[in-house]
């Protein structure tokens, strides 16, 4: 690098990659020869590894920064430091370049940021994916906030646009150019609809705009066609105009059309198609169909089926001509002219299957083999068919007064039917363009407009002809025009900067226009040829190289005599001569043109009259020059497309422009593959990278005074730290380069009012300088940072360690103690189950005594009773001998009294005390069990008539109940219910065992904090409602409930979620106010759950000392519950049912 360029050890540049087109690398050294420095290759940011990564090479320093746009010969392409989403405008970076451009775009993309700002350019990454960035809400914010402040976008730059042409009532401009498939057309649209809003055209504006995007189909119907690169390619350029009033409403529109690809209507390469019109007119109905004399499908024509097949294509051709002829009714196309335009497309498919034979051994001479095609055309055209055979076989010429009639041969009669289908298409195209126009165009109150143009990009294919001659001529125009743009605004910056103007140049490309469309350049050159009757495409190719074999911009090739090179400013394009003449010419013979303005049908002669092609061919309805000639009466296609270009170029010069450029990310048309060589070709191909080399051609580096202040002070001596900007640069740069001249605007450097201005490698230089420094503290402030890190490391491993020693020597000691609690709880056991076998002991021998002293005392009253019986025995059998002589039985006297008995008695004898006293015994227990049998009745009778009762009176409760549902339904009513249901479930619940008392609700009211063994306890005052007690008030432990819930929960497998949780299991501590309500209402909460569930019997037995609660199965029905109560007496009933019982101590009771 130069003197002020000198590359450092370790700076970190760009250069050439096979794969990524550039690849970051570190510079090791510079070479010896001045020229040249050795790199390494650096891994890439995403992380991914390269085979080259670490590799050290040799690069040249010259030819790098030639192909990275530098402007300094020896400047080598610097590394920027970018932001997570890459830089909204460009001409922001530090280090402007190639490379730059390229990884900023790239970043952007990966971002779904399809819009980047490089200085006046709008870069545009086709995002191949709808984008929620064209809302409505953003209409106004691009009109009323400024450019900078908003992301980049299409709206800022149609918004500055209508801004300015208010303003300044000066005619716009937007120039939107990309290859096939880069987006361009949806661009267009978009900044047509964003104009059409803010516009404020009201009802007329909304209607143009309709207009125009409806034309938009048509054209593309008409106009577009699949590609290998793009399903829907625009095969010609457009220029619509927008014009609005003198208050900037939107009152109309103009649309140009330029350079349509005739040769596609008879002819495509493989893999794609014909023009869309083509293939939709096969999606009318059939009886349309045969009304057209086409019959079948695409394939069975010539002109549709050489490319890529219709039914093969993915486009939906039914969908398109639906849109085609709602597109044709908005734009007011009639029908009879609807009808015309589908005929003169039918009859140019019937044109293409006409073939010629020779007549013989006639070489010179032919005729048509397949006349039903000739009718065919006659017939849709409405000519006379024996006219177009005619004109078909033979070609008329005047010389003079005199007329002559030459035959045609079979290949040059193929060349003329092609050479009508062709003019015939474009004729048609042509008047379609018309039309519209003819619609929607403004003649009276049209003050200003604003133009869009969409034209095909800069093209360089393997093989270039005359197509790719005239794209490239119409992009060196656009291109000069965009120079001169882009010097002018940096001609203002450097004005308002204060920086002389002399210290800026530009190059101009003047010199490659001359060479094509000068007096002695390759269109003048090429339309002469054609004129020539001998010329060949040989000759042209000669004569273009030898009347410009001096001029710089064109080379011939060695190998090839018909191949030349153009150098354009996208780069080198090898140009192939063949073909040349015949695609430039655009003449049809006389009698041809005759006979189709001749036609039966008015909208088919008016399509091809030569005048009316004039009038179509001229610059809208303003009666404004155009193409004098029609297309059919001789002019030549790149001698018309000049004029069209130098026409468009004098109405694009009269404006304020803004540039759009599309670009395309990858072939496969992908949302997510940045594809870097593609890119960086359409970049060069965009002159993005000229534009670059333009506006830093004199100072490529920039810096504003503030930042540059803030980012070169730590390198600045300390009288410099508190300087003004200006003087530290000054003051910075001398004791930087000590023989600089340190003016404040020189060829090195400049500072102006805002910024400062570097010459190519004196940036980088600072920039070297401060990473020393940087270094060197970085250096420190690690080492600090490193001792600081491991200090703190050290004294958290140290906590650490004894925070460690402490939970171990803990779980160790709890260990011990776990160890010798568990022996002396098994001592305990065995003591105590010691002692308890030896009570059990002596209660077994207790028990054996009693058992052997009641045995011995029964058996002696067994004896007894034995004895007893024996002898009663024995005075029985001596009473019945004593009384064996019969006696007369006496006569009962109804009067007998009891003196008569005793009598009798005495009469009888003696009776023993025994028997006597027996005797009375006896009556005694008769008499007892006769009471106790009556006392039974009694309380059974009682118990029944209570339970019928109780029986009828839940059936009157019922009763009701059901009347109440039935014929009311208000609220009132319904609370009757409820208090009717509840008093059910009270009577049921005194169905009870007699012995028990039965618990209807029970709810804590109270609470107290009492100390036992010096520990506090919560004790909860219970009130108790029962069935025959009144209210009972009992004083409960929470033990006391815990037992109770664990019981209720677990016990005969009673669901444990239909009763609640208690609290927390803490039975004493330091009891807050909050935690005790918060207790009280748990325990309310369980006490009414386990009151209320429907599978619970809640019995209270109140004593003398204790209230016991008992809990027992109840019975689904009123019947069982019943006979439960009536059958509770039993003690073995009783004791089946109660399960668990819990004790405790009762308290105060208020009311019975």
């Amino acid at each position: 690098m130069a003197e002020d360029g000198v590359l450092d050890h370790g700076a970190m540049v760009w250069v050439p990659h096979g794969q990524q087109v550039w690849k970051k690398a570190v510079v090791v050294r510079r070479m010896g020869d001045g020229v040249s420095a050795e790199v390494r290759l650096q891994p890439n940011d995403d992380g991914e590894w390269d085979k080259d990564d670490g590799i050290e090479k040799i690069v040249n320093i010259k030819e790098i920064a030639q192909m990275a746009g530098e402007v300094a010969d020896d400047a080598m392409p610097i590394c920027n430091v970018f932001e997570a989403d890459g830089a909204n405008d460009m001409c922001t970076l530090n280090h402007l370049h190639e490379p730059a451009v390229l990884k900023n775009l790239e970043l952007r993309f990966a971002k779904k940021m399809p819009y980047t700002y490089t200085g006046a350019i709008c870069i545009a990454v086709n995002p191949y994916q709808w984008l929620d960035l064209y809302g409505r809400e953003l209409y106004q914010q691009y009109l009323d906030q400024p450019r900078d402040s908003l992301p980049p976008h299409p709206f800022a730059l149609s918004a500055m646009s209508y801004v300015d042409m208010k303003r300044t009532q000066v005619d716009q401009s937007i120039l939107v150019s990309g290859e096939s498939g880069a987006g361009k057309t949806e661009t267009v649209k978009i900044m047509m609809n964003h104009l059409a809003s803010i516009s404020g055209g009201g009802q007329q504006g909304t209607k143009v705009i309709d207009q125009v995007l409806k034309s938009n189909p048509l054209l593309e119907s008409f106009g577009n066609a699949k590609t290998k690169r793009n399903d829907n390619s625009s095969r010609f350029g457009k220029f619509a105009q927008l014009q609005f009033d003198n208050v900037g409403q939107l009152v109309g529109a103009l649309c140009e059309t330029y350079l349509l690809e005739k040769s596609r209507v008879v002819g495509q390469a493989e893999g794609e198609r014909n023009y869309h019109i083509f293939y939709q007119i096969f999606r009318l109905a059939e009886s349309r169909m045969a009304e057209l004399r086409l019959h079948g499908d695409a394939s069975n024509y010539k002109y549709v089926q050489v490319g890529a097949d219709a039914a093969s294509s993915g486009i939906d051709d039914l969908q398109t001509l639906k849109e085609t002829q709602d597109a044709l009714d908005v734009i007011g196309i009639t029908t009879e002219e609807q009808n015309a335009i589908f005929e003169i497309v039918a009859a140019i498919l019937n044109l293409g299957e006409v073939e010629f034979e020779q007549n013989g051994a006639d070489s010179e001479k032919c005729h048509v083999s397949n006349e039903e095609f000739v009718d065919n055309i006659g017939h849709l055209l409405q000519t006379e068919s024996a006219a177009l055979h005619s004109t078909l076989l033979e070609r008329s010429i005047t010389a003079g007064s005199e007329s002559y009639t030459i035959p045609l041969n079979d290949e040059q009669a193929s060349d003329l039917r092609d050479a009508l289908a062709k003019g015939m298409y474009t004729q048609l195209f042509d008047w379609l363009v018309h039309r519209i126009n003819k619609a929607i165009c403004s003649t009276s109150n049209m003050q200003t407009h604003i133009g869009l143009l969409d034209i095909f990009g800069f093209e360089s294919f393997e093989t270039n002809g005359f197509e790719q001659l005239c794209i490239n001529f119409a992009n060196e125009k656009l291109q000069q025009k965009f120079n001169s743009d882009v010097f002018k605004d940096v001609q203002n910056e450097y004005v308002e900067e204060g920086i002389p103007l002399t210290l800026v140049t530009f190059e101009d490309n003047q010199p490659i226009l001359d060479l094509i469309e000068g007096r002695m350049g390759i269109v003048s050159m090429l339309n002469e040829e054609v004129l020539r009757p001998q010329a060949t495409d040989s000759t042209f190719v000669s004569k273009v190289l030898d009347a410009c074999s001096g001029h710089p911009s064109i080379e011939k090739n060695r190998v090839n005599p018909m191949q030349f090179l153009i150098h354009h400013y996208a780069g080198d394009v090898m140009y192939t001569g063949e073909g040349f003449l015949e695609k430039n010419k655009d003449t049809l013979p006389t009698d041809m043109v005759q006979l189709l303005s001749g036609s039966r049908n008015g909208v088919i002669s008016g399509i091809f009259a030569p005048t009316q092609a004039s009038k179509r061919n001229s610059r809208g309805k303003n009666g404004k020059e155009g193409r004098q000639k029609g297309f059919l009466v001789g002019n030549t296609i790149a001698g018309a497309f000049r004029k069209q270009l130098s026409e468009l170029m004098l109405t694009i010069n009269k404006t304020s422009s803004q540039y759009v450029r599309c670009i395309k990310p990858n072939a496969n048309k992908s949302a997510v593959e940045f594809n870097r060589c593609m890119i960086v070709e359409q970049l060069r191909c965009a002159g993005v990278i000229a534009a670059i080399r333009i506006s830093r051609a004199a100072f490529p580096n920039r810096l504003p005074l503030v930042e540059f202040q803030q980012r070169f002070q730590i390198i600045c001596p300390s009288a410099l730290r508190d300087a003004e900007p200006s003087e530290m640069v000054a003051g910075l740069l001398k004791e930087l380069i000590p023989d600089m001249a340190t003016t404040m605007q020189n060829t090195k450097f400049a500072v102006g009012r805002t910024k400062v201005y570097f010459s190519s490698g004196l940036l980088q230089r600072l920039e070297d300088r401060r990473n020393v420094i940087l270094k060197d503290h970085a250096i420190l402030i690690q080492k600090t940072m490193h001792g600081y890190v491991h200090r703190k490391r050290f004294l958290r491993q140290r906590t650490a360690v004894v925070e460690i020693q402490k939970i171990t020597r803990g779980g160790l000691q709890k260990n011990h103690y776990r160890t010798l609690r568990t022996g002396v709880i098994k001592l305990q056991a065995r003591e105590r189950g010691r002692k308890q076998r030896y009570l059990f002991a002596l209660l077994v021998q207790r028990v054996r005594k009693q058992r052997a002293i009641e045995h011995e005392r029964l058996r002696k009253i067994a004896l007894e009773e034995e004895q007893e019986r024996m002898r009663q025995k024995e005075m029985d059998e001596i009473s019945e001998r004593s009384h064996s002589d019969p006696q007369p039985e006496p006569v009962e006297d109804d009067w007998s009294d009891e003196s008569d008995k005793e009598e009798d008695q005495q009469q009888r004898g003696p009776v023993s005390p025994r028997t006597l006293r027996a005797l009375t015994e006896a009556a005694s227990k008769v008499a007892e069990a006769e009471s106790a049998a009556r006392d039974a009745k009694s309380a059974a009778e009682a118990a029944l008539d209570l339970n019928r009762e109780l029986v009828s009176q839940n059936d009157r409760l019922r009763s009701t109940l059901s009347s109440n549902v039935a014929e009311y339904a208000d609220a009132e009513l319904l609370r009757e219910n409820e208090r009717l249901k509840q008093q059910v479930l009270q009577l049921q619940t005194k169905l009870v065992r007699s012995q028990e008392v039965s618990l209807i609700s029970a709810k804590v009211v109270d609470s107290r904090i009492t100390y036992r063994e010096g520990r506090q306890f919560v004790e909860y005052k219970l009130q108790i409602e029962t069935n025959t007690r009144g209210t009972l008030y009992v004083w409960h432990r929470y033990s006391t409930f815990r037992n109770l819930a664990a019981t209720l929960q677990t016990k005969n497998g009673y669901k444990r979620k239909e009763i609640p949780e208690l609290p927390n299991k803490q039975l004493f501590g330091n009891f807050s106010e909050k935690i005790i309500q918060d207790r009280v209402a748990k325990l309310n909460q369980f006490l009414e759950a386990a009151t209320n569930a429907e599978y619970l019997q809640w019995g209270i037995r109140v004593d003398q000392d204790t209230c016991v609660y008992k809990r027992r199965v109840k019975s689904s029905s009123r019947e069982s519950i019943s006979t439960a109560s009536t059958h509770s007496s039993s003690p073995r009933s009783s004791s089946r049912l109660s399960m668990k019982s819990f004790s405790f101590r009762r308290g105060s009771t208020a009311g019975n």
